[in-house]
């Protein structure tokens, strides 16, 4: 057989010869092909001592959707070196006769990867591959087409009833077993014997109850097409700090790491675009962070035409959190003592209590365009909206910013836009306004840079942006109950990467990236807690329609 095609999937050679070796099997025994291609059913496979698992759905149409998408230039970027290794695998098929789309596809389901340990002291893992078979007689139709080919040389062994193969199909042996409606696979005979074990009863990845729950929830997306799951993150983090003896973790890190207790990705492909949704599951007796959903209300003080945004909720309760976290590790407790005296010394401001302590409610951030003064080089400025109980603090917190500005010999200026009293500090050389704050209302102040932006903020903006149809579009789906929207509007944020020549001129804009960029409408993110234990993170890159 042509040597290409026998490194790319030799495995699959070797499932198909252990097909024709037991051909009655799949017309006696009948399984759902569709439970034998989800991930908990191939996840039923895989030992529960796996460092990780990766699920992919290849022959799902969901990976068609993405050719709805985007420019010409773009299509070509995503699909041109598929198809280029694509056609290349056929054409190696067909000097053997062989037909990816007619002998191949019509059988060949989803494939679970995972990184299993082949004995209890093994220090690197093995690498393990679980094939789903959506159709029984198709893949012995492809077995009996190419189990007579004479340069598979095939031996056979016995774990616990089960039949191992080895097959050599390019100088190196895969080992597979068929185990119901998927064949598992993998270059060391230990790996195949455990994943024999974990179908007849041993534990494995699905049998789990909060494994397999984190499982299927990540996979609830349109159209998923791809999965990566983590059933114990904090001893893969130390495994794998293992490899490097000479930087070992501190031990309070790998107490901190060991309350997470898994990790799940999953991908899907909608309407929309391209999706992700991770499910994280915690130790609640120690992860204590209480989830309050952020009201979002701080989005209707940007302009519409804002190209990046992200709001949240109380940064004095997260800082708190996370200093009760992180305040036990030593390298931590010492970079933070360092800053706060830093900031004491420069500011005689505390940073606790000064600068952190009144940031008590919904806080904001935005970066948005404008071409005037001292933002014309860039095309754009930034603004923090803070939300705060406190108000007195701040203002004493504030003036005394302003008094380190004009002890810098930075001029500070009052005056008002709108209904709105402002601070400005010039820049001293050209006078031109560095940057601003000012009260939105009782409990809303802004801190701006650039002059534009702090004319925006002072005044209301005719269209807001959560009145904005690209943001409107792109977090509709997401979780309504969350910490807060990452915004970014691709439109906005591409006339001033694209028109910038301190970014242009770096080379760093390729035709392949531009085309990329102007192919999507939007990021959008949002995070929430469904359960003490559990919290969830939804991610959509919205792109646009096929032009």
């Amino acid at each position: 057989m042509a040597t290409k095609w026998k490194l790319i999937v030799p495995g699959i050679i070797a499932g198909a010869v252990a097909i024709g070796g037991i051909a009655a099997y799949f017309y006696l025994k009948v399984i759902p092909a569709r439970e034998g291609t989800s991930p908990v059913a191939s996840a039923k496979i895989v030992p529960d001592e796996a460092w990780m698992a990766g699920y992919v759905d290849i022959t799902s149409d969901s990976w068609d959707k993405l050719r709805n998408f985007g420019t010409p230039e773009a299509q070509d970027i995503v699909f041109g070196g598929v198809d280029t290794m694509t056609a290349d695998i056929k054409k190696q098929l067909a000097e053997d006769k062989l037909d990816y789309d007619k002998d191949i596809k019509p059988w060949l389901g989803s494939v679970m990867f995972a990184a299993v340990p082949a004995s209890d002291e093994a220090s690197v893992p093995g690498f393990l591959m679980v094939i789903g078979i959506k159709d029984k007689v198709e893949a012995l139709n492809f077995a009996n087409k190419i189990k007579d080919k004479e340069d598979l040389n095939v031996k056979e062994t016995d774990h616990k009833g089960v039949k191992i193969l080895e097959v050599e199909t390019s100088g190196s042996p895969s080992f597979v077993a068929i185990l119901d409606n998927h064949l598992a696979m993998s270059d060391n005979p230990e790996v195949v014997k455990k994943a024999i074990d974990s179908s007849k009863g041993d534990p494995s990845l699905a049998t789990d109850g909060d494994a397999r729950k984190i499982l299927e929830e990540s996979m609830k997306l349109d159209n998923p097409v791809a999965q990566i799951f983590i059933p114990n993150y904090g001893k893969l983090i130390e495994q794998t700090a293992a490899f490097n003896p000479g930087n070992p973790l501190p031990p309070q890190l790998k107490d901190q790491l060991n309350q997470i207790k898994s990790v799940s990705v999953g991908m899907g492909i909608d309407n929309e675009g391209v999706r992700l949704r991770a499910v994280t599951k915690v130790n609640p007796d120690s992860f204590k962070w209480e989830f309050k959903p952020v009201p979002g209300k701080i989005i209707s003080q940007f302009p519409a035409n804002t190209l990046l945004s992200a709001n949240g909720g109380s940064l004095s309760s997260q800082w708190n959190y996370a200093i009760e976290q992180l305040e036990s590790l030593p390298e931590f407790k010492e970079g933070l003592d360092e800053v706060r005296q830093q900031i004491r010394q420069n500011t005689q401001l505390d940073l606790d209590k000064d600068i952190i302590g009144w940031m008590d409610k919904e806080v904001g951030l935005a970066l948005i365009p404008g071409n005037q003064g001292l933002l014309q080089s860039v095309g754009f400025g930034g603004t923090l909206v803070f939300k705060t109980s406190d108000r007195a603090k701040a203002e004493a917190t504030l003036a005394k910013l302003d008094d380190l500005a004009k002890q810098s010999n930075v001029p500070v200026n009052k005056s008002k836009i709108g209904n709105v009293d402002v601070t400005q500090w010039q820049f001293p050389p050209t006078k031109e306004t560095l940057a601003g704050h000012g009260w939105i209302d009782n409990e809303t102040v802004f801190f701006a840079i650039g002059d534009p932006i702090i004319k925006v903020m002072a005044s209301k903006p005719d269209k807001t942006l959560d009145q904005s149809e690209t943001f409107k579009s792109v977090t509709r789906t997401l979780p309504k109950s969350n910490s807060g929207y990452f915004f970014v509007n691709m439109d906005e944020a591409n006339k001033v990467i694209l028109s910038n020549p301190a970014i242009t001129s770096q080379g760093i804009i390729t035709p392949q990236v531009e085309a990329v960029l102007k192919s999507i409408r939007g990021i959008g993110i949002a995070s929430t807690q469904m359960d003490k234990s559990t919290y969830t993170g939804d991610v959509l890159l919205a792109l646009k329609p096929k032009s």
